[in-house]
């Protein structure tokens, strides 16, 4: 009889407390996946988002936790304007506003004729007056509104001209409004939240990556030297930077959903151990290596690391399913499927197994077979 064959005797015979074990490991399993998934999910969402602006360099107040919490002067863009290599720079003001009760929404102040509607597809009118406002297509479905009818902005009425689409869903689940309005209804003249710089030059068509990379950081350069109290980044930078924080504080408590996870395992294999001190006593005396019945305990842990893994997995994003879909953050997420992350989550519970089963194979290995025996 091989090691699976027994295991797996070893489970079916013992099917309650199986599957309460795999069901333990699992919820602990889909605290890690559905924390880890959601903040990876709103990373790629908010790099698809600047990517597809054709956005290069984002400048913003220096010293800021986050960009919410940048204010910056809208002169800066005509300064930044005049470095060479700046193609465009496009000043950005954003805030959430509830439009309808408990219903948030990201609403963006933009210039109008800005590089930033050139992704957009319009169904209706672009923005041509102050009271104007564009609406994602997610907006739109949530709030109910088709081109002409109106919304209400800080109890201010505006005319929802148009419906947009753009290329991903978190900015679907915005209101674009002209950047002169914003400042109005947030009391704020004169101030942005931050400048997307687009780069390029006439002969930037057919440059190699290298060269683009080193257009950046000179353009970097300049900016840091010449503007002390501003920071600018690349995009890969200007979304990691917060989410540092963030996925330190997903890190915690995920650690601690996986030692809830390896006591579990732990406590179930000890107990299976002492109830197979008989068994296990047997094996040695017929001849079996101490090795194997290392293996045995650590395989068989192994497994219940691994069913609980994914039953995790599948808990994890019918978790995340819900909360993407609640009404409070619909639109800001975007759900999606990694294969790359499945696969970690399922090496990293085949692993949490392996931990758990050390402390009770060394137990099962201290086993005495003549002890055992003599009470037979």
């Amino acid at each position: 009889m091989n090691l699976f064959s027994i295991i797996l005797k070893n489970l079916w015979s013992e099917k309650t407390r199986t599957m309460l074990t795999i069901l333990g490991v699992g919820i602990s399993i889909s605290a890690f996946v559905s924390l880890r998934g959601l903040t990876y999910n709103l990373e790629k969402t908010l790099q698809t988002t600047y990517k597809s602006r054709g956005t290069d360099l984002v400048v913003m107040e220096k010293s800021t936790l986050d960009i919410f919490s940048s204010t910056i002067d809208q002169s800066y863009v005509t300064r930044l304007k005049l470095i060479p290599s700046i193609q465009q720079a496009s000043p950005i003001l954003f805030y959430f506003y509830a439009i309808q009760p408990r219903q948030y929404f990201l609403v963006n102040g933009w210039e109008l004729g800005c590089y930033l509607f050139d992704g957009l597809k319009i169904q209706g009118d672009s923005l041509k007056s102050g009271h104007d406002v564009l609406i994602g297509s997610i907006a739109a479905k949530r709030l109910n509104k088709s081109p002409g009818d109106k919304i209400s902005i800080r109890g201010e009425e505006f005319n929802v001209c148009g419906i947009f689409q753009s290329m991903n869903m978190l900015e679907d689940g915005t209101v674009i409004v002209p950047l002169g309005t914003l400042q109005r209804v947030k009391n704020t003249p004169g101030k942005i939240t931050a400048i997307n710089l687009k780069l390029g030059s006439g002969d930037s068509f057919g440059m190699s990556l290298k060269q683009q990379q080193d257009i950046s950081k000179e353009v970097q350069s300049k900016i840091n030297f010449e503007f002390n109290d501003l920071e600018v980044k690349d995009v890969q930078s200007f979304i990691s930077t917060p989410f540092a924080t963030i996925f330190s504080f997903t890190w915690a408590i995920s650690a601690i959903a996986l030692i809830i996870a390896i006591m579990g395992i732990l406590n179930t294999m000890t107990t299976v151990v002492l109830e197979r001190t008989k068994e296990i006593g047997i094996l040695m005396a017929i001849g079996w290596h101490k090795l194997r019945i290392i293996k045995l305990v650590i395989l068989e842990s192994a497994i219940y690391g691994l069913l609980g893994g994914i039953a995790g997995i599948i808990m994890g994003y019918l978790i995340m399913r819900i909360l993407v879909s609640l009404p409070q953050i619909q639109g800001f997420i975007v759900m999606t499927y990694d294969f790359l992350f499945i696969a970690k989550a399922l090496g990293l519970s085949f692993v949490v197994g392996i931990i758990a089963g050390i402390y009770p194979a060394i137990k099962a290995v201290s086993i005495q077979p003549i002890e055992v025996l003599r009470y037979e």
